[in-house]
């Protein structure tokens, strides 16, 4: 199916005997070993110096994320909004020419329809909505974002650059009229900016694409977990009460993703992607004892199609032997 954002759901295990904090990288390696392809993980404290991380395996590899990356789309909009240069109820309207790839469900919604840039960063986030997040990315700039996400912390930002809209990667993988991808790679930046602005203007057509799923080396957005547990500490330190952004944490935690108990995980937001051969999951946590984490846990399968079943019962077993380990 093309492009459907599946968003995580981490399967509730039963209880496993105590394990030793120093297992938890054991029982990690365990639970990924039984998926094929390409997986790490990640489990750091947030401090005033950064991610301390506490636990991980493959953290500083380099893997295709999904929708991932629409965390700095999300901090862009929390940074200008911080600066008081835009307002999370100014009004876009929607635009026939932004509309995302489905499943979008605003792509639905009728042209010119106006829509606040707080219900677009709700959708972008919580149903990971295409249509969302192609007009804050047009809104923001795609320069702006990229700069972005070096102000996150993202230490390998030129691999985004230039960072593809939803639409963009989509029709890169396009089998139909030839996975311009393959073209699209072997230019530089230059004229891969140039490559989109010649290829991709108009009112877009999706009905007829037929995606490649397994073509994410060629059209894509990267990062390592390390990466993006910046990006989820960025954030958490630019939506503080208090600060204009402060509302965008909230839409972190509209759908968390993580069966937990509210008195222990008493803050949980999440942000992830899905595509039928890669998984990724990012999660900003407050645990009962005031500390922040980050978790994040990531699966590439360049094989065939990911097991779902298998890749969250993974996700599982390794959130509970940090459960374990920090309680």
């Amino acid at each position: 199916m093309l492009l459907q954002i599946v968003l995580l759901t981490v399967a509730v295990l039963p209880e496993t005997p105590q394990q030793p904090a120093n297992s938890v990288d054991t029982v990690a390696a365990a639970a990924l070993d039984k998926l094929p392809g390409h997986t790490g993980f990640l489990f750091t404290e947030l401090t005033p110096e950064g991610p301390q991380a506490l636990y991980g395996i493959r953290q500083d590899e380099r893997f295709a994320i999904g929708s991932s990356f629409k965390l700095f789309i999300l901090g862009t909009l929390a940074d200008e909004v911080n600066a008081d240069r835009r307002g999370l109820v100014n009004v876009m309207r929607l635009r026939a020419d932004l509309k995302g790839p489905p499943h979008s469900e605003m792509a639905l919604w009728p042209v010119d329809s106006p829509v606040t840039l707080q219900t677009l960063a709700l959708k972008m986030i919580s149903i990971s909505d295409n249509t969302a997040t192609d007009h804050l990315l047009y809104l923001l700039g795609r320069d702006r974002i990229e700069r972005q996400m070096d102000e996150m912390g993202n230490r390998h930002s030129e691999w985004n650059r230039p960072l593809l809209s939803t639409r963009h990667m989509t029709m890169l993988r396009d089998k139909a009229t030839g996975l311009l991808g393959n073209e699209y790679k072997q230019l530089d930046e230059t004229a891969r900016r140039k490559f989109l602005a010649d290829h991709f203007g108009g009112t877009p057509n999706y009905e007829d694409i037929d995606f490649d799923a397994s073509a994410y080396d060629l059209a894509e957005w990267y990062a390592t977990p390390l990466d993006m547990s910046y990006a989820l500490s960025w954030l958490k330190n630019h939506t503080q009460v208090g600060q204009p952004a402060h509302a965008l944490r909230a839409v972190l935690a509209v759908d968390p993703k993580l069966p937990h108990d509210e008195t222990t995980w008493p803050y949980v937001g999440f942000k992830g992607g899905s595509e039928d051969q890669l998984l990724a999951g990012n999660w900003l946590l407050k645990n009962k004892n005031g500390r922040w984490y980050t978790f994040h846990v990531f699966y590439n399968n360049p094989q065939g199609k990911a097991d779902q079943q298998e890749t969250l019962k993974a996700f599982g077993t390794i959130f509970g032997a940090i459960e374990k380990a920090i309680d």
